[in-house]
């Protein structure tokens, strides 16, 4: 017998190409999928057909969000980052982040998927880290926490194999020998992350909502040797690489000693840089960059919020956009504020209205939620079946109170979604033709009980952690002298806002 699920009466944003929105209008679900979207009893279903009937007179159907960059590792970290730059934040999170055990990476992972999912994320890429080393039952631990929340996920568990001190622009006088010695020194084996890849892929090859990728990270942390396997890996398994790129000018410091091309050409040759790859951050781009990046079809994962917090600077988004770069949005970890899209795209919409003068060029409403929805669907290696609410399309939807405050009263549905609302109005979310959310509610997890050992947990890391954070502090001061030193250099793309 045939079962559908059918939202009626509801006002549908479509996000699609043509901007519809059908107001009211009638979706139906059969299985994963979305079978019909349109007027109200515009669709007949099989007379023998099982039908769940949902009222959707005052609500508002939209495609769910796709926060295309996170670590689920950070779920136990809110409220530890505040006044420190990434090479600092960098420093603290080798030294002082705890070892953990698969419980642990689970529920940490529970946390992030929670809030996702109540403020309207259906699916998310998970630039999943793991200390001190990757093993085959941490990634199967974040992958169980995703397919027990019902969120769709790509996880990307993240590697590099240069000790820290290598991959920053250091003078030997910010970073004495006897601080360097507080850092690890010696570089990272490859054989262990490959064998637990290519585990993990086995693992989750046939799951409908889960899946593993490549996570190599930025090519400053890792040697020519470890991305050139990274690249032939990707290309025997037909893999993308998610990897953080250019996200403070640092990084682009050392950019000339790799390639003198800049970071997005020595990628691309080394199968690191295509259609199923996508950058994080992508902030300290040169115009070379930006042409290799145009050329490789790469994706681009803006995080404005995560931007700002840890100082990295502005995104030039017109630029990316002009250049036909698909640019998606991410939140980041916790520890660098929360994760509701709405807010994301918000900021993306907000900041580069600062940095254009000319207002005929800011991007409306409708295009900034589908950068959200269906370039997010593209990272995450759906493209053309996430983002939209069409006919065929996988069922990734959230559900509205049409009558809360941020929607009421009534003005243009984008303009009020990207501008109003925070992700407080979600009250059903279906993720691959599954409710997941009920009134507010996760359906398939204790949301109490999860947030209920996050704490236990999060406060015994902390008191594990203080030794080791406290060490930390030594470094501090010449890591900040050296992204003072580097940003005010005058040499290379300027990132950062002046006021005169």
């Amino acid at each position: 017998m045939s079962r559908f699920t059918c939202i009626e009466g509801a006002t549908l944003l479509t996000l699609d190409a043509g901007g519809r929105v059908l107001e009211p209008g009638d979706l139906w679900i059969e299985g994963a999928r979305i079978v019909h979207v349109g007027p109200v009893g515009s669709f007949t279903p099989p007379d023998n057909a099982e039908v769940r009937r949902l009222d959707g007179r005052n609500r508002v159907v939209m495609p769910g969000f796709a926060n295309c960059h996170t670590h689920s590792y950070a779920g136990l970290l809110k409220g530890t980052v505040d006044t420190i730059p990434l090479d600092v934040f960098m420093v603290n999170a080798i030294i002082g982040a705890g070892a953990r055990t698969p419980r642990e990476v689970y529920v940490s992972a529970m946390v992030g998927c929670l809030e996702m999912l109540l403020t309207g994320t259906t699916s998310c890429l998970d630039h999943f880290s793991h200390r001190p080393r990757h093993d085959a039952e941490a990634l199967d631990a974040v992958c169980q926490a995703y397919a027990d929340a019902g969120i769709r996920a790509a996880v990307a568990p993240m590697f590099s194999d240069l000790p820290f001190v290598e991959t920053v622009p250091l003078l030997n006088a910010e970073m004495p020998a006897a601080l360097r010695d507080l850092l690890p020194s010696t570089p990272q084996p490859h054989d262990p992350y490959f064998s637990m890849l290519e585990a993990g892929l086995e693992r989750w090859r046939d799951h409908a909502t889960v899946q593993v990728m490549l996570g190599i990270d930025g090519p400053q942390r890792c040697s020519h040797a470890l991305l050139e396997r990274a690249g032939a890996f990707a290309a025997s398994n037909e893999l993308g690489n998610h990897t953080h790129l250019l996200e403070a000018k640092t990084q682009w410091a050392m950019a000339e000693g790799r390639d003198s091309r800049g970071f997005v050409a020595y990628l691309a040759d080394l199968g690191l840089a295509g259609p199923k790859s996508s950058f994080a951050h992508f902030v300290w781009f040169t115009d070379g960059d930006l042409e290799a990046a145009a050329a490789s079809g790469v994706n681009v994962v803006h995080n404005p919020a995560s931007n700002l917090i840890i100082g990295s600077g502005i995104q030039p988004l017109l630029r990316l956009v002009d250049a036909g770069v698909p640019v998606a949005f991410g939140s980041d970890g916790l520890n660098a504020g929360h994760m509701s899209m709405f807010e994301k795209t918000r900021l993306a919409a907000l900041l580069h209205r600062v940095t254009e003068p000319d207002s005929c060029r800011w991007l409306k409403a409708a295009p900034l939620l589908r950068m959200a929805t269906v370039n997010g669907g593209r990272v995450l290696g759906h493209g053309g079946e996430l983002g939209e609410l069409k006919d065929g399309g996988l069922a990734d939807l959230v559900v509205l109170d049409g009558n809360s405050l941020a929607l009421s009263p009534r003005g243009k549905l984008e303009t009020q979604l990207l501008f109003y609302e925070h992700g407080s109005s979600v009250r059903e979310v279906f993720v691959h033709g599954e409710q997941v959310v009920a009134d507010g509610r996760p359906t398939r997890f204790d949301a109490d009980a999860i947030l209920a050992e996050a704490r236990e947990l999060a406060a015994r890391l902390a008191s594990e952690s203080t030794e080791g954070l406290e060490r930390a502090l030594a470094l501090h001061p010449g890591l900040r002298a050296m992204t003072t030193r580097v940003l005010r250099d005058g040499c290379g793309p300027c990132r950062l806002a002046a006021l005169a």
